[in-house]
């Protein structure tokens, strides 16, 4: 979240402007958010405001200043707008007065042992650059004619805005703590919006990462998997060989003439890192000669599952196995930060899978859930490291999410899926609820839940051709059948590890 105050001298003429079309048309939707009692309180909240209403707003805001004569340096107007970055997740108005309200005790504005200053907070549509955001316009002189005192006002909205980044579950903004996600600069932002991309490159790279490595059983495969995805990957070796690698770093590819924008795993989240992946694969020592062998070039060596198209029968295999860890996960104690971070952790990568999928370069509900379940899995130091027992068979769910094929009855066995896994999105909510951290659990139980719900009719009420026009559907077939058409080297390596049956999710 990115705070930002400008002062002035004229709370009619601010309220004026935010109430008009804005520099660019982009005031739309006009309405107050909340608002202190000198100016109405919640009996203001919502649109349709008179002409009269919004005036006397802006003359409540200068009133305490032409009554007492009290005139602050730089004046006596305080405006204040909290806008997101672009591509996170939205907020409703109820979180946003909630956030509000939190800014103007935190700022002392009104609070316990205090009188008020008028203030009140308004919102429209996003800005000209995609950003959702909120003004908050506020007298800098209370009713009784003192002033309010704003020293050290931005070390207290820099806190401020740290905590409801982690209590929404929100992007953060670099030089500010996140557990396990590292900050945005000003300079991605800035670029993010200048270039009107949906959301800023680190958030998709983050995406694409932990898909391939939910999806992957072993470091080579989720080397291929990456490369498959059409990011640009390159391995950091050991000083002074080639023969082990310690690091990696991904970038979207770009058009030609301009340069790739490169990030190591800790720079997506500290979970992304080469060698706490390498926790969840427990990988031998052939295991990490074959991922060298795959690191050191640029196109696969030996191409394994991720190779072959999945039957369309697994979608309903995949909706067995979550209902399955769903029910396990209903016996595991909310203190058992391991398994519920294990839980997100792969949940988090089905979502992953399913948004680049179905959502493409337009993220929507899928990669919001995805981010979210990702910020849940994070861990601080000190904390166990998350666990994927509780929801082992949840395991190879992201493979077949990514891979497998469709058929006309897809929607169906996508609506099943979507279903259990919005139980299992509640499931980890509750947890931390239980926790005590309300926050992150109304983020997954209340905000995306509605969204996965309003998804899930979307594929109760549309063919696969409507859901998924870039697809072919395929009748059902055996897997056998399919596997003819598979490189000899995938075949070969399904054979060194794969179980025979059909499907690639096992």
């Amino acid at each position: 979240m990115i705070a930002k105050v400008t002062s002035g001298s004229s709370g009619r003429g601010l309220i004026r402007y935010l109430f008009g079309p804005g520099q660019a048309n982009e005031h739309t939707d006009q309405r107050v958010i909340t608002a202190g009692l000198e100016l109405g309180g919640e009996a203001l909240a919502g649109g349709n405001l008179s002409s009269q209403q919004i005036a006397d707003i802006g003359a409540g805001l200068d009133a305490a200043h032409e009554a007492f004569g009290t005139n602050p340096k730089g004046g006596h107007i305080f405006h204040l707008s909290l806008s997101l970055p672009p591509g996170a997740h939205q907020l409703s108005d109820d979180q946003w007065a909630q956030i509000a309200h939190k800014v103007v005790e935190a700022l002392g504005l009104e609070g316990a042992g205090k009188q008020p200053a008028a203030w009140v907070a308004i919102g429209h549509g996003s800005s000209a650059n995609g950003n959702q955001h909120i003004h908050l316009a506020a007298s800098l002189v209370r009713v009784d004619g003192s002033r309010v005192n704003t020293w050290q006002s931005k070390q207290t909205l820099s806190r401020l805005c740290a905590e409801i980044e982690s209590d929404y579950s929100l992007i953060v903004v670099e030089g500010r703590a996140g557990r396990g996600m590292p900050g945005l600069s000003r300079a991605e932002l800035e670029r993010t919006a200048r270039e009107r991309w949906a959301e800023p490159t680190r958030i998709t790279l983050a995406r694409i990462v932990r898909e391939a490595a939910v999806a992957s059983k072993d470091e080579a495969e989720f080397v291929r998997r990456l490369r498959g995805s059409g990011a640009l990957v390159r391995a950091r070796f050991e000083t002074g060989g080639k023969d082990a690698v310690v690091g990696y770093s991904v970038a979207l590819r770009t058009p030609e003439g301009t340069t790739p924008i490169w990030f190591g795993g800790g720079k997506l989240a500290k979970d992304l890192t080469l060698p706490h992946l390498r926790q969840f694969w427990a990988p031998s020592d052939d295991d990490r000669q074959a991922a060298v062998v795959e690191w050191s070039t640029a196109k696969a060596v030996a191409p394994g599952r991720e190779a072959l198209a999945g039957h369309p029968d697994d979608w309903r295999r995949a909706v067995a196995g979550v209902e399955r860890s769903v029910e396990r996960l209903r016996a595991v104690p909310a203190s058992d930060l391991a398994a519920w971070r294990g839980a997100a952790r792969e949940a988090a990568g089905v979502f992953a899978a399913w948004s680049r999928r179905l959502e493409g370069n337009s993220p929507g509900p899928l990669a919001a859930t995805a981010d979210a379940l990702a910020r849940s899995a994070q861990h601080r130091a000190g904390e166990p490291t998350p666990d994927r027992g509780a929801v082992r068979d949840f395991r190879g769910v992201a493979a077949i999410v990514a891979q497998s094929q469709l058929s006309v009855d897809s929607p169906v066995a996508w609506a099943a899926l979507l279903n259990q896994l919005g139980r299992t999105l509640r499931t980890i909510g509750e947890a931390h609820g239980a926790r005590g951290e309300t926050e992150m659990a109304k983020v997954l139980v209340d905000g995306l839940s509605a969204e996965i719900a309003a998804l899930h009719e979307r594929f109760e009420t549309n063919s696969i051709q409507d859901l998924a026009p870039g697809e072919r559907t395929h009748e059902v077939r055996s897997f056998a059948a399919m596997s003819k058409n598979v490189p000899h080297q995938a075949k070969h390596q399904r054979g060194r590890g794969q179980s025979p049956g059909r499907g690639i999710g096992r």
